[in-house]
């Protein structure tokens, strides 16, 4: 679906845009923009949503993302509960013109990279960049350019990489319905931890059930119900392995109002159980 177009704009003395987000959670909408963008979360978790994908994010994480495909972070709700919890972020956004098209036989890791973000890109181990990259908006002149072409060409080599979306950039940029994918974000997010039943929802966007139902997979590539539950087992993951809340506890915070149900669901996400799970992290620690 199409989100809402952010127009950038560049100064005189600038080629492409070093920015740091720093505030209690980030407040961008969905949206899309003509250019590239690296984004790495310095602080903060919650839910990254790239295209199709919807999926954890946390410190550390690094997503390459192409021209025209939405994206757009959620904090959790702690943030937007406590004053005193900092969400950082640095993002780097560039156009294709910087890359000499197709010309310079040195650009092509690069360009093979571009076109690969087109679905969007996660660098599994993205805190291993965290020094070029937040060192990058301290540079200038030709150091500063030349820093840019060095991190895209050490990302084209890492292997460790995965892509995101199911549905490329372009697919997202025909339609004309940003507002009322957005509603739906919201809402599921305000609700996430209590019922959300598909007649509450549906009325909200002012649709019938069934063509609410032909809407939502239509671009998200899955079932609503789907969607919902691989978002509050991407919750229940998170404080598996991060708190000392018990399963059973974690199952009802995470907004499922069945034990079973939520196993089941973790099992056929994780393809291991929240127990399991649990164990296996706190043995990290």
């Amino acid at each position: 679906m199409k989100a809402i177009n952010e127009q950038l704009f560049y100064s005189n003395q600038q080629s492409f845009l070093v920015s740091e987000f720093k505030q209690n959670y980030f407040d961008s909408p969905w949206h899309f923009h003509h250019e590239y963008e690296l984004t790495y979360i310095e602080s903060g978790h919650g839910t990254r949503f790239v295209g199709t994908s919807a999926e954890s994010f946390t410190e550390g994480d690094l997503v390459l993302i192409g021209p025209q495909l939405p994206h757009y972070w959620r904090c959790d709700s702690i943030f937007y509960q406590q004053e005193d919890l900092i969400s950082k972020s640095q993002v780097i956004q560039f156009k294709d013109d910087l890359f000499f098209a197709n010309e310079l036989p040195e650009m092509k890791n690069i360009h093979s990279l571009l076109r690969k973000s087109a679905s969007g890109i996660q660098f599994i181990n993205g805190k291993k960049y965290e020094a070029e990259i937040t060192n990058l908006g301290n540079l200038t002149g030709i150091s500063r350019l030349l820093s840019l072409y060095e991190i895209l060409e050490t990302l084209s080599l890492d292997s460790n990489q995965k892509l995101l979306s199911t549905t490329e950039s372009s697919q997202f940029y025909q339609a004309k319905d940003s507002a009322t994918f957005q509603k739906i974000l919201n809402y599921i997010f305000d609700n996430l931890e209590q019922e959300i039943s598909l007649d509450s929802i549906s009325k909200k966007v002012f649709m019938s059930k069934s063509s609410f139902c032909k809407y939502f997979k239509k671009r998200t590539k899955t079932t609503f119900t789907d969607y919902v539950n691989k978002l509050r087992i991407t919750k229940a993951a998170r404080l598996l392995s991060e708190s000392d809340l018990t399963v059973s506890e974690i199952c009802f915070a995470s907004g499922f109002n069945s034990l079973s149900y939520f196993n089941r669901q973790f099992q056929k996400q994780k393809k291991i159980s929240p127990k399991a799970y649990s164990k296996l992290y706190n043995n990290k620690k």
